[in-house]
């Protein structure tokens, strides 16, 4: 573990959508690299898992799950060996009422299976800090366990578990994954005796789009919406009666229809004129999108960044105080050579101004991102960025110093 924190060099800051448009004063960060010894970081979330109203950090890696406790960071093992590789996603809730937090945990990821099963189970933590957690299964009977989250979807106030795998069964790269069925969207209401698997039941929520890499809720009357990423494009799933709706948000990028395309990584962030989505166009794909509400059905597309390779992280928040959220993006490839760009995998902030986007690299290199999330980590007011790498296998903090 390296604790000490540098100031990072990459505050550039250029304007994207309008050259002739000021930017923005960039923001400080301070990085601080909490681990460097990850198989894979697949995937990265805050939460207070100690009970001691300071949010942790929890990173899920390739056999392990792991958690760091703030605000020394001592690593913690949650899980080690006993889901069958790979895991790659996480939520947390307190399942079985007990007053502490529970952890959601997809495993058995293999992306370009899609005949057997992943698995889902859900992690009770032990009697002191520093035992292994408890591992309960949840049936599951969906190919490419991908994302997990937690939240309430038919507005009782207790959240349900939202599941969505990246590939429908039986889809083959030969039919560029669409000839299979489709993605099931799954939903698990937390039933009593949760430890016992046959107590879970699973509900089929939606089944109409093909390659959903991510989704987010969307606050809304009766608990939440989910916005969903697909080969089709991007979409709002609502509740309806007896079976949930999709309304079309954009078609994403449909360049390459026999190859990657539409869009996959995607959250809800606020501007100061609405609500403004951001995504990764195409799947895994070289474009940072926003959409905002328009005047037509379908809300307006505007390309924020193209020079980016497999974009694999998006987060909304405000981290300079003034009205609005900024955009943090994570990238996860460096270019080749040869490429129309030279700027490398990390962690890069947009600013939305009068002249459009304005881009600020915070970490150009250091950090392969496979996710990244944001959070108030030392109750200063100030949202900081935590990301975890692939490639680069390590955990940064970026503590957020203000403009």
């Amino acid at each position: 573990m390296r604790a000490a924190g540098i100031l990072l060099p990459g505050l550039v800051a250029a304007a994207i959508c309008n050259a002739g448009a000021a930017a923005p004063a960039p923001l400080r960060f301070r990085t601080q690299e909490i681990d460097a010894k990850l198989a894979i970081g697949y995937c990265v979330l805050t939460a207070d898992l100690n009970g001691d109203a300071k949010p942790d950090i929890l990173v899920v890696d390739k056999e392990k799950v792991v958690w760091y406790e703030n605000p020394t960071w001592k690593k913690r093992v949650i899980l080690d060996g006993k889901s069958r590789p790979d895991n790659v996603s996480a939520a947390v809730l307190d399942i079985d009422g007990d007053g502490h937090l529970d952890v959601v945990l997809g495993a058995a990821w293999r992306p370009f299976d899609t005949a057997n099963p992943g698995t889902l189970q859900w992690l009770k933590r032990g009697k002191s800090l520093d035992d292994e957690w408890t591992m309960f299964p949840i049936p599951c009977d969906e190919p490419t366990v991908h994302r997990v989250r937690a939240f309430d979807i038919d507005g009782d106030g207790k959240p349900e578990i939202v599941h969505v795998p990246l590939m429908g069964r039986d889809a083959t790269q030969k039919g560029n994954w669409l000839d299979g069925r489709p993605v099931r969207v799954m939903a698990y209401k937390v039933p009593a005796e949760p430890e016992k698997a046959e107590r879970w039941k699973a509900e089929v929520l939606f089944d109409e789009l093909h390659v959903m890499h991510n989704f987010a809720p969307v606050p809304a009357r009766g608990g939440n919406d989910i916005l969903v990423t697909s080969y089709e494009g991007v979409y709002r799933l609502t509740r309806g009666q007896p079976k949930w709706l999709a309304a079309k948000v954009g078609a994403g990028n449909q360049a390459t229809p026999a190859g990657n395309r539409g869009a996959s990584e995607i959250k809800l962030g606020k501007l100061g004129s609405g609500p403004v989505i951001g995504t990764i166009e195409p799947w895994h794909g070289n474009q940072v999108v926003t959409y905002t509400k328009g005047r037509g059905e379908l809300w307006d597309r505007h390309v924020v960044d193209e020079k980016l390779k497999w974009g694999h992280g998006v987060a909304f928040a405000d981290l300079d105080g003034v009205p609005g959220d900024e955009l943090v993006i994570g990238v996860r490839d460096n270019p080749k050579a040869g490429e129309a760009f030279t700027e490398k995998a990390g962690v890069r902030v947009y600013t939305h101004g009068a002249g459009g986007w304005s881009r600020q690299l915070v970490d150009e290199g250091g950090v392969a991102v496979e996710d990244l999330t944001t959070a108030d980590l030392d109750g200063d007011g100030k949202v900081d960025i935590v990301a975890c790498g692939r490639a680069t296998k390590n955990v940064r903090i970026y503590w957020n110093q203000g403009r």
